[in-house]
């Protein structure tokens, strides 16, 4: 069996980690302005070896303290929607060149420029824009400063990173992987089925994620802006400065920019994979170490802060180690990281609860997630159907209005 049956139910997270493992190079992620990605299983050359099944996190990821991967954080308390941690910061980069130009405060920059400059890893697997379609992205392993200041900034549409891991699996060295939580989910199985992949990883850096979107909403931003997307010659979502804004290049040269997060409007939020809804991780709770936006933490109007999570003993030697050159740092408390990604917990726990539930009740497959108490209350379920319908009516009418 192959994951075809997976992506055809509505499950796949289009990371990118089946085809990035597959041994026979069967599977193919087609660019898609609608879907993000079309998958497309080559019956010819699959061999049904399961290797694709293995690792996808399609169906769901195992957050139990049984679960292999927690092996990596040791002792670290938990808490529900915060995950496993050691120590929890707001920080941003040393440098205020490099703070001023990221989404956040530059602190995934930062880390690693630092790793690189201090010989703790030889590359990272980023994601830039591709410079022959503004409405796509490119992931790219990065090996020196300078690429990982091209990576920099939020991507608001979807990113199959995990392609490259069949390059790290192949090529010898020390690596980050930065991703999103869909991102780390599917590297974790792959590192589950593959031992060089656990060896070579010795950093995997989370990106907090509320929900990203497929590139028609890009598409969907640019034609309320007045631009029109087929004349993109680039994109930019977030920076410099926090917190920064869309920014529309045209291949005349024009360049519109709106402020974040007036863009990201109910045309443009609709256009969210259906996978996304049903994903329970915000913070990124399977990485070594997780940054994201600093809201409502006192921030306000500075260079841009993030909120750092140091989860196992790697990240806190890496973070140990770059700190004093690359990055500030000051320490957070549970509550305080908890209430700076307030609007997170709202779409990963209540409306993510509700969303589940109405899938669940129309019969239709959906993932399970051992070791997370996802039981919907009365209040989830009526947020659920309102989102449900709020992003219907927004999707119905963008195709109207925005074609």
């Amino acid at each position: 069996m192959d994951v075809q049956h997976i992506y055809d139910a509505g499950l796949c997270e289009l990371c990118g980690t089946c085809a990035g493992v597959c041994p026979e190079g069967a599977i193919a992620m087609d660019w898609d302005l609608d879907a993000g990605y079309i998958l497309r299983v080559d019956t010819g050359l699959c061999t049904d070896c399961g290797t694709c099944v293995d690792v996808c996190p399609g169906d769901g990821f195992d957050y139990s303290d049984g679960a292999w991967w927690r092996e990596r954080n040791g002792d670290a308390p938990r808490r529900d929607f915060l995950g496993p941690w050691l120590s929890l910061h707001f920080g941003w980069a040393r440098d205020p060149e490099v703070r001023y130009a990221g989404a956040s405060g530059g602190v995934a920059t930062a880390i690693l420029q630092g790793a690189l400059a201090r010989d703790l890893i030889d590359g990272a697997l980023v994601v830039g824009m591709d410079p022959y379609n503004a409405l796509a992205s490119r992931p790219f392993l990065a090996r020196s400063a300078d690429e990982v200041a091209a990576a920099r900034g939020s991507k608001y549409t979807t990113v199959n990173s995990n392609l490259l891991l069949r390059t790290i699996r192949e090529k010898a060295g020390r690596y980050a992987v930065v991703g999103l939580p869909c991102h780390l989910q599917g590297l974790r199985r792959a590192q589950k089925r593959f031992p060089a992949l656990r060896k070579r990883v010795v950093l995997a850096l989370g990106v907090f994620c509320g929900l990203t979107c497929v590139p028609k909403a890009t598409a969907v931003a640019a034609r309320r802006a007045g631009v029109d997307p087929a004349g993109l010659a680039g994109v930019g979502y977030r920076g410099p400065g926090w917190p920064g804004g869309l920014r529309l290049v045209s291949r005349s040269g024009a360049v519109k920019e709106i402020p974040y997060p007036d863009y990201y409007d109910g045309f443009v939020g609709a256009w969210v994979p259906l996978r996304c809804r049903l994903c329970p991780d915000a913070l990124a709770e399977l990485a070594d170490i997780s940054v994201g936006d600093a809201w409502d933490s006192g921030f306000e109007g500075t260079a841009g802060a993030s909120d750092l999570i140091v989860r196992t003993e790697a990240g806190r030697r890496l973070i140990d180690e770059v700190t004093p050159d690359w990055l500030t740092l000051t320490e957070a408390t549970p509550e305080e990281m908890v209430a700076s990604q307030r609007e997170a917990y709202r779409v990963k726990r209540e409306v993510m609860r509700g969303r589940l539930w109405l899938r669940r009740k129309a019969g239709r497959a959906a993932p399970s997630y051992p070791g997370l108490d996802l039981e919907p209350a009365l209040a989830h379920k009526v947020v659920g159907i309102r989102d449900l319908v709020t992003e219907a009516a927004f999707k119905t009418a963008g195709r109207l209005r925005y074609r």
